[in-house]
């Protein structure tokens, strides 16, 4: 492929010739904003979403699971990352790892989900994929369950997250916040905007945080600092133009985990291995991680059936990271065995996406036809090193012996570029609805060893689709059925000098859902089985190579619904069963299930709000999360228990305040959450309480 800017500019060529096909002096007959999820109200943003099909669309009239988290929702429960996030979401398991002050760690439907904000991915390299957007910059967080290559280009077949960034809006929160919690947390947090101009055509609006505490892990820090200014201009109700730039710091000491399974999983002679023993070494470890970005949504509707949409982001991140790893245990099961692995990883982005959207009908059916060219180019360099550590006794450890440097042994420099070009129909026919997707997508993967002086170099096009229809019954309820077909590029040959083709992903999914018309109950159902094929497996034959006849298939139900019951109580309830298991391999790994899915998981919460009398403004509620048994490793030898475990919540309104408290693990249940393998286990998160107090005005 070309270099990225002449790419840039025939993408802008694109978008200039696109925008040609609508004529910009007819002006609808009622004037009005552009479509956009950002003008919704929480409430809205719930039931209404964007990223699924990439235009503003009712949940219930998308032939796919998708699930929407608000700020609200997030801070009801003291919600901080991505992992607490989802834990009420049926099909997503957030934590697997415990906590981790540096990443999440979600599966959906037993897959890494692909990472996107604002309709653009996130990087991609060895360290940087793990990106960590903070939570209280996000409008909301919108889940897409199953393959989304048809709008999106090479994705895992699981499904995505797409995190929308809070902007600029007439009725945006003013806002501070402070926050006490557990492990001597103290976090400010501000949230305000305005317009500038007395026409409104301005608007402003600035998020920023900074948080210093200590991790659950004894010596470990877990620090954030971000701070997003955005700025919108619109001339008019037809155009809008908002810059958003973010800048966010994440500083930390230690990982947490990787401790011996005799002792937490088994038992060990010597005694329980403690939850917040650190198997690091304290003033050696770090985990420093920038994130800088900047980039734009551009949005113009040129009359009541044409508009254009153009979002832009050019993004560098890096992660330097130093850490002490574990080994294992010696032959008296307390001295542990270390290494050292000290890394860099450094990832540069461009993406843009280019989207022109058409609405009309034709006789008794309405068209919403959405037309798009979209680019990425992302860069990363990425190096590490692997060398010896002392040893420490695990049950009583003395830190501060030297520890020699460890050279960098492996260094890489891959180039990825991806273009694509998308079209998409949703059809309305009376009660039927029917979205047809379709996309062609050329990827290029250039990957540099700069220490072996080699060069692995991999080009692919695919096309991805996806078809669904729905219907609306006279009382609502609206059944659906979909296919939909994922692809992404693997870079790599088989001994033979083969080149590996792309992983593939192919899901069948139907399913019910049902909305009350004020919009404040939604109940959705699923069932589907969904199929990846060309995984990579060992080859037997030929060490360091792997062949490509690797096939996992996942069977699940699932259920959510969030349900006003009355006006002072609303309740939320999951559920999902997912078999998930390897149909096809060359090792021992035939016939297992998938590292880290529970076939069972369910959550119950319930919100209880007082509005009238002495005790108006107090609210209150909880929920009790279930977590059934699964394996931690691919030949399914190690397997943890299932897990039951409660939060709570309380909050007061008076005037212009809130003071909330949250507890999340109420009772403090002391649990592994994971084992992969015997040397590396994972306690789950600890009882974390939060108090804090928030000013609006």
């Amino acid at each position: 492929m070309s270099a990225p800017f002449s790419r840039t500019a025939l993408l802008v060529a694109i978008s200039f010739a696109l925008l040609g096909t609508a004529h910009a002096d007819d002006q609808p007959d009622t004037p009005g904003k552009a479509a956009h999820p950002d003008d919704k109200k929480t409430l809205e943003a719930v039931n209404v979403v964007y990223s699924t099909t990439k235009t503003e669309t009712p949940v219930v009239e998308i032939p796919q699971s998708v699930t929407a988290i608000t700020p609200d929702r997030m801070a009801l429960y003291g919600m901080q990352n991505l992992d607490e996030a989802v834990r009420y979401m049926a099909g997503a398991v957030g934590g697997s790892y415990g906590a981790d002050p540096r990443s999440d760690w979600i599966l959906i439907r037993g897959y890494d989900p692909a990472k996107f904000l604002d309709g653009l991915s996130l990087p991609s390299g060895s360290w940087t994929a793990d990106s960590r957007i903070e939570p209280y910059g996000l409008e909301r967080i919108e889940v897409n369950k199953g393959p989304s290559s048809a709008m999106y280009g090479q994705l895992p077949p699981g499904g995505m997250i797409d995190m929308t960034s809070k902007r600029p809006s007439l009725d945006a929160p003013h806002e501070i916040e402070a926050t006490i919690g557990s492990f001597g947390q103290k976090q400010l947090a501000g949230d305000t905007g305005g317009q500038l101009d007395n026409d409104g055509h301005w608007l402003w609006r600035v998020v920023a945080l900074a948080r210093q505490g200590d991790s659950n892990i004894k010596h470990s820090k877990d620090d954030r600092y971000y701070f997003a200014p955005s700025l919108t201009w619109q001339p008019d109700d037809n155009t809008s133009f908002t810059l958003l730039p973010r800048y966010q710091r994440s500083l930390s000491d230690g990982v947490g985990g990787f401790l011996p399974s005799q002792g937490t999983l088994y038992p060990n002679p010597n005694g329980q291995i403690p939850r917040d023993v650190n198997p690091g070494e304290p003033g050696y470890d770090h985990y420093w991680k920038t994130d800088e970005s900047i980039g734009y949504a551009f949005n113009h509707r040129f009359n009541e059936v044409w508009s254009f949409r153009q979002d832009l982001r050019l993004q560098n991140e890096k992660v330097d990271h130093r850490s002490i790893g574990s080994l294992g245990l010696e032959a008296d099961l307390r001295t542990l065995d270390r290494y050292n692995y000290p890394l860099v990883d450094h990832a540069n982005v461009f993406a843009v996406d280019n989207q022109v959207e058409a609405k009309f009908d034709q006789g008794s059916v309405q068209h919403d036809v959405l037309m798009g060219v979209d680019y990425l180019h992302s860069r990363n360099d990425y190096k590490s090193g692997f060398g010896t550590a002392p040893t420490i006794d695990i049950f009583n450890p003395v830190y501060g012996q030297p520890i020699a440097p460890a050279p960098y042994t492996f260094h890489t420099n891959s180039l990825l570029e991806q273009l694509g070009a998308y079209v998409q129909d949703q059809i309305s026919i009376g009660k039927w609805g029917i979205v047809a997707s379709g996309r062609e997508d050329w990827v290029s993967n250039d990957v540099k060893d700069l220490i072996a002086n080699t060069q692995q170099k991999q080009n692919d096009n695919a096309f991805s689709g996806r078809l669904g229809v729905n219907y609306t019954t006279d009382i609502g309820l609206v059944p659906y059925v979909a296919y939909s077909h994922s692809f992404k590029t693997t870079v790599g040959t088989t001994f033979d000098g083969s080149a590996f083709k792309p992983i593939t992903g192919d899901q069948y999914e139907g399913g019910l859902k049902y909305q009350t018309a004020d919009g404040r109950t939604l109940i959705t159902g699923a069932v589907y089985q969904l199929t990846q094929k060309n995984a990579l497996t060992v080859d037997p034959e030929h060490l360091f190579f792997s062949l490509q006849q690797g096939q996992t298939r996942t069977r699940g139900a699932e259920l959510e619904a969030n349900v006003a019951l009355t006006d002072h109580l609303n309740v939320t309830a999951a559920y999902a069963y997912t078999d998930a298991k390897v149909t096809h391999a060359n090792d021992a790994t035939l016939g297992k299930e998938v590292a880290l899915v529970p076939k069972q998981q369910a959550s119950l919460s319930a919100d209880y709000n007082v509005h009238e009398g002495v005790l108006a403004g107090l609210g209150f509620g909880g929920g009790v999360r279930f977590i059934g048994e699964h394996y931690g490793d691919a030949f399914n030898q190690f397997r943890t228990g299932g897990y039951t475990l409660f939060d709570a919540n309380a909050h007061y309104d008076v005037e212009r305040w809130r003071f909330q408290v949250t507890a999340s693990n109420l009772f403090d249940r002391n649990y592994v959450s994971a084992c992969n393998s015997a040397i590396w286990c994972y306690y789950g998160y600890p009882r974390e309480i939060t108090v804090s107090a928030r000013y609006r005005w």
